[in-house]
């Protein structure tokens, strides 16, 4: 793009941020949903935090770790304006016992990063709101980071992207060669099995699997897909002693990371509800067990969060 469409496009930017910020400002935002009625549930799907201005600018994949004060931004939102839900209000209206609220947000966070517990819970506590965490398993066992993570600072992020395209059994190769230790103090560090077990335990805080070492399912045999399935499952119920029911389809895009049959093997192994990345409500004509959900990268802004909820995500 030429340097002058480029600065265009900056100032475009900008004006539309200080037009969102003004409307959130002057309530717009909030008057507007409180009529509204949603087409489905708004699924939130967040993955981690960033705390700290200098390593947010040195993370790999930066743009899936929000700012702390951005998510806290959004959790007094949607509590003002509304109505967040756990993943059993849902499933229980499902099931024809009562109904969802007007403006249903379900909160979700992939991965299993250790500052979701850290700095995550905290805020949602102090808003009342709920959320399902999808945590896969392999690094928490090991105590490493996560694939991509160790690949990205290894090899760079382009590299990462080559290998979500290999065959499952190049693609683990791979990542096994690259595997690096977590430091709990690194943002990027695994929940421990103690701190997965203990979110368990609270109200409204839900543990959803998101296979053993996060591949794209699609590029894996039945029996491998159904091995990162049920290895994931296995470990987490064990280490929290409750049903794991909800399923997030790593990386996410149907028919690209996985497959129709993908969907039957979750199906087979107890899952009632399955998460893809499709851009959409959730609404109530979607099958369970692949329900679109909302990506929340960094830089989204209250404004810009109300700005989507109320007319662009319609769309």
């Amino acid at each position: 793009m030429p340097e002058a469409g480029r600065g265009t496009d900056l100032v475009n930017t900008a004006f539309a941020s200080l037009m969102k910020q003004g409307l959130l400002g002057s309530g717009h935002y909030p008057r507007r949903l409180r009529r509204d009625t949603f087409p489905g549930v708004a699924v939130l799907c967040y993955h981690g935090v960033c705390v700290d201005r200098a390593a947010d600018l040195r993370m790999n994949f930066g743009d899936l770790h929000t700012r702390l004060e951005d998510l806290a931004a959004h959790c007094r939102f949607v509590r003002d304006t509304c109505h967040p839900i756990s993943l059993e209000d849902w499933r229980q209206a499902r099931a024809g016992h009562g109904r969802l609220p007007a403006r249903p947000v379900l909160f979700t966070f992939d991965e299993g990063y250790r500052p979701v517990l850290t700095h995550v819970l905290p805020v949602l506590r102090q808003f009342g709101i709920p959320a399902v965490i999808f945590a896969w398993s392999d690094p928490v066992e090991k105590r490493q980071l996560t694939w991509y993570d160790a690949v990205a600072r290894r090899l760079g992020e382009p590299e990462v992207e080559r290998l979500k395209a290999a065959p499952y059994e190049e693609w683990r190769r791979l990542c096994e060669k690259n595997a690096e230790q977590a430091d709990d103090g690194d943002p990027c560090a695994p929940l421990t099995v103690s701190e997965i077990r203990s979110m368990a335990a609270m109200p409204g805080i839900e543990i959803g699997g998101h296979t053993a070492s996060h591949p794209v399912l699609a590029q894996a045999d039945l029996e491998m897909q159904r091995g990162e399935i049920v290895r994931n499952k296995d470990r987490l119920e064990a280490w929290t002693g409750r049903p794991v029911r909800a399923f997030a389809y790593p990386n996410g895009e149907p028919g690209t990371d996985y497959t129709p049959q993908t969907v039957k093997l979750v199906e087979e192994h107890g899952f009632d509800f399955g998460f893809t990345t499709r851009y959409g409500f959730a609404t109530p004509d979607e099958p369970t067990l692949e329900l679109s959900r909302f990506l929340i990268l960094r830089g989204v802004s209250a404004a810009e969060l109300g700005h989507r909820l109320s007319y662009s995500w319609r769309r």
